[in-house]
């Protein structure tokens, strides 16, 4: 028996760089006091490619990850953690790859960027939570047992 049903990873993966976006969506919009269509459309649209580049990218080796990790009953927060930096840094060096064509030639300053920092470990803390939500056993039971113990 696994620590998480595959069900519930796959739903709070797909599930948690939803609020990140959102806020980041709405932070963007505020500061910029640009609320026409054409400004609407093009910040959904680019957080439509950003969610869709995170599920090509990001969720089958995550998925896999934390599938093995279930089955070892390692899938905790720590792991959640250390893998959500793991997957941050390895999105980083694709991105520096695809749109500059090398890495940065001091090599440090890959890992420079505090806001990517926050953003992985909001993700990774969204996925754990979620988890712990998606993983409750449910208060309707199949065998004819009553409950009064909730």
């Amino acid at each position: 028996m696994t620590q998480y049903s595959n069900k519930s990873i796959l739903k709070a993966l797909f599930l948690a760089p939803s609020l990140s976006l959102i806020l980041l969506v709405a932070f963007f919009l505020f500061m910029n006091h640009q609320y026409d269509i054409q400004s609407l459309l093009t910040i959904f649209g680019i957080s439509l490619i950003v969610y869709l580049i995170y599920c090509v990218i990001v969720i089958p080796v995550a998925y896999v990850i934390s599938l093995w990790l279930a089955h070892q009953y390692w899938l905790n927060f720590f792991s959640i953690f250390v893998g959500s930096l793991l997957m941050w840094l390895i999105v980083n060096i694709i991105g520096y790859l695809v749109f500059t064509g090398s890495l940065p030639t001091p090599l440090w300053k890959l890992l420079s960027d505090w806001f990517f920092y926050a953003i992985s470990v909001f993700a990774g803390c969204c996925y754990w939570g979620l988890l712990k939500v998606f993983s409750r056993p449910s208060f309707t039971t199949h065998d004819n047992v009553d409950r009064t113990d909730y």
